[in-house]
């Protein structure tokens, strides 16, 4: 009873706690929001926290390895000749015989402790790579969390762009709806062909496909977000309002002015480099002499043998033992060799990792930086265009009322109105994913998010 009602607290508990990340209901959810609720409950985000665990794991599995090893040890042997249950001394042996035991069926039980004294400094490497393996993992930890938020936000932002895309399509069908309905009345009373009607007719379809197509790539883009949340069902989102004033240009320079060897995937390279030096000293250990210290414990058990005078009493003898070991390779055919080459080669690796990445991030941040300007020159030529052409398509629309424009004139300016308020939403929304990536690049995403 006391573990159901455990569990049961348990289960609670963490419910109330993912709760307390979701909005009232009715409320729509905040970008913010969003990051702290993906942040939360993402599996690779936990995966990534894993990571570090297991590599303090490993940190106090290399620690402990330097104190050595207790083992309990057993064992029976059947002899075919007797044999004694202690080595003896010839002065022992020819003083009593009779004392001495003699069994063939031979059982011992003995504690043994094995110490490494002095290993080529391979342990204290090892526990050095242990610690840059827990580094690397803490700035990849980092690294996921800034790829999970750009992800997050660049999810938000389209489904905002398509939501805005969505309602200016349907303002546009409705517009086509009554102009269909307006040409059907015009042909009917004989003002209009029917050709009018069926350009009007195909312009209305044409334009229900487009808004079919846009909810469809909406409800995916929903989905991928919903699992980036790991959540069932996506609430409504909260808008991001845009606008010129709120655009800022970014730095054409900043490749060169940003302190990029911060950032936690040069760091993590730089980590990398570390790693690979220590595992050359680590494969230069076996230059050095191995030494290491034992001690054993014990008791040697066993019947006495038929030849003995107390044939079949059982016996036993304390054994004990202390004692240094040295190893010194002096001759492996060329592994140890082989194994520095290797781990030389691996360095040069990371050193070229290292650089490719730099220049990457370097090549990816003056992209970012093109992308945002750019996006600032199209919302604002397309705030423009969106203006005139709105003013165009309302003096068309009077033109053909009265009978002084062609339907296929009044069609096209419609269509050019609404891909200007296509380009004005999506150079908008695309303005702030670009400044999400740049914020990402430069590891900054989650500077908003508590």
């Amino acid at each position: 009873m006391r573990t159901h009602w455990f569990f049961s607290f348990l289960f609670f508990s963490v419910l109330a706690e993912g709760l307390l990340f979701l909005p009232p209901a009715g409320q729509a959810m905040t970008m913010q929001e969003c990051v702290a609720l993906a942040l939360k409950n993402n599996p690779e985000q936990q995966r990534q926290q894993l990571d570090i665990t297991l590599a303090e794991r490993e940190i106090k599995q290399q620690k402990a390895s330097n104190f050595g090893r207790l083992d309990l040890v057993s064992g029976y042997t059947h002899y075919n000749t007797s044999r004694t249950l202690t080595p003896m001394t010839p002065s022992l042996m020819t003083g009593d015989p009779d004392s001495v035991p003699t069994t063939r069926d031979l059982l011992t039980g003995a504690v043994v402790y094995e110490v490494p004294l002095f290993t080529g400094f391979a342990q204290t490497r090892a526990v050095e790579i242990a610690h840059l393996r827990k580094e690397m993992a803490s700035a990849a930890t980092r690294l996921s969390r800034e790829q999970l938020i750009y992800n997050v936000k660049t999810l938000y932002v389209n489904i905002l762009s398509l939501r805005a895309q969505a309602k200016a399509q349907d303002e546009y069908v409705a517009s086509l709806e009554r102009l269909h309905e307006d040409v059907a009345t015009k042909l009917s009373l004989g003002r209009l062909a029917k050709i009018d009607l069926l350009k009007a007719d195909a312009d209305l379809q044409n334009g229900r496909a487009v808004a079919g197509q846009i909810r469809s790539n909406l409800a995916i883009m929903r989905s991928g977000l919903a699992a980036l949340l790991a959540v069932d069902t996506l609430g409504e989102l909260d808008d991001i309002p845009i606008s010129a004033t709120t655009m800022q240009t970014a730095a054409t320079d900043i490749a060169d002015t940003a302190d990029l060897q911060q950032l936690n995937r040069i760091r993590k390279e730089e980590l990398n480099i570390e790693k690979s030096k220590k595992s050359i000293d680590k494969a230069k250990s076996v230059y050095y002499p191995q030494l290491a210290a034992n001690a054993s414990y014990g008791q040697n058990f066993g019947p006495n043998d038929d030849s003995h005078s107390n044939s079949g009493d059982w016996q036993n003898r304390e054994v004990w033992q202390a004692g240094l070991s040295l190893k010194w390779n002096i001759f492996d055919f060329g592994s140890t060799r082989a194994a520095i080459q290797k781990a030389r080669l691996a360095e040069r690796q990371a050193r070229l990792t290292r650089l490719q990445t730099e220049l990457d991030l370097k090549k990816n941040l003056r992209e970012a930086v093109a992308r945002i300007n750019t996006a600032i020159a199209d919302y604002t030529s397309a705030r423009a265009e969106a203006d005139m052409t709105r003013e165009t398509e309302v003096i068309e629309q009077i033109r053909f009322d009265q009978g002084a424009a062609d339907i296929v004139d009044l069609l096209t300016t419609k269509a050019r109105n609404r891909m200007a308020q296509s380009r004005v939403i999506d150079s908008g929304y695309t303005y702030l994913s670009n400044r999400y990536y740049l914020d990402y690049l430069l590891e900054q995403g989650g500077e908003d998010v508590q």
